[in-house]
């Protein structure tokens, strides 16, 4: 099984508002990087459902989202715990989703989920959808598929891709380049760093430290 990379940051009013203090940042782990999902209630509507990761909560999360769904579906919290255990996560319904995050995994199963969307007859029919369906599942949850790896914007699909994107990874790049790259701290109080980095990853651009004197010795620095 992949080690999930998807986070989801909830809407304000949402049932979970109570425990949210017990998760990095407010971000709850995903399964998925969409409503994978698909259930028919007794009235006939049918509902999206995202699947929260098992795997990456810890055992006190566990315990307060079974609390939470209980209370708020007037059930046992163990009987909650053993559908969530059965299904493979607890399910979590689309409408309090406000945001996502997401890794090399998340963006490939988005670009097929792009690339079946733009092939599958529209609307899309239920056997087409279960065929989608049964291969990610089989492959990303179930199986061990292995996403292509995600080094800059040039990676991402362009249908994925937006300026917040491009600026983040941007600036992932330019870390990774700062922490491989052996700088004094001196180097990065002083910019040095961050402007070596944006010279490699943006070779054609020349950055530079304004008012930085050309003359400039380390080792005339003194302590007084």
């Amino acid at each position: 099984m992949t080690k999930h990379d998807t986070w989801v940051k909830l809407k304000p009013g949402n049932p979970y508002e109570p425990i949210l203090d017990m998760f990095p940042d407010g971000m709850i782990p995903m399964r998925d990087p969409f409503p994978l999902e698909r259930v028919t209630t007794a009235d006939g509507e049918q509902v999206t459902l995202w699947i929260v990761d098992l795997e990456r909560l810890s055992s006190i999360q566990t315990i307060a989202l079974a609390q939470t769904i209980a209370h708020h579906c007037g059930t046992d919290p163990s009987e909650v715990a053993q559908e969530a255990t059965a299904a493979g996560g607890f399910s979590m319904k689309h409408e309090w989703i406000d945001s996502m995050l997401c890794g090399p995994e998340g963006f490939q199963r988005q670009k097929e989920l792009a690339d079946f969307l733009e092939t599958a007859p529209q609307p899309p029919s239920a056997k087409a959808y279960r065929e989608f369906y049964n291969s990610q599942y089989t492959r990303w949850i179930e199986g061990d598929e292995v996403p292509p790896p995600i080094n800059s914007i040039e990676d991402v699909d362009p249908r994925l891709r937006t300026p917040a994107l491009k600026q983040a990874l941007k600036m992932h790049q330019i870390q990774t380049a700062i922490a491989q790259g052996g700088y004094s701290v001196l180097d990065v109080l002083t910019g040095r760093a961050f402007v070596d980095a944006l010279n490699q990853i943006d070779p054609q651009t020349q950055y530079f430290l304004v008012g930085e004197p050309d003359d400039f010795d380390e080792d005339e620095i003194y302590e007084y």
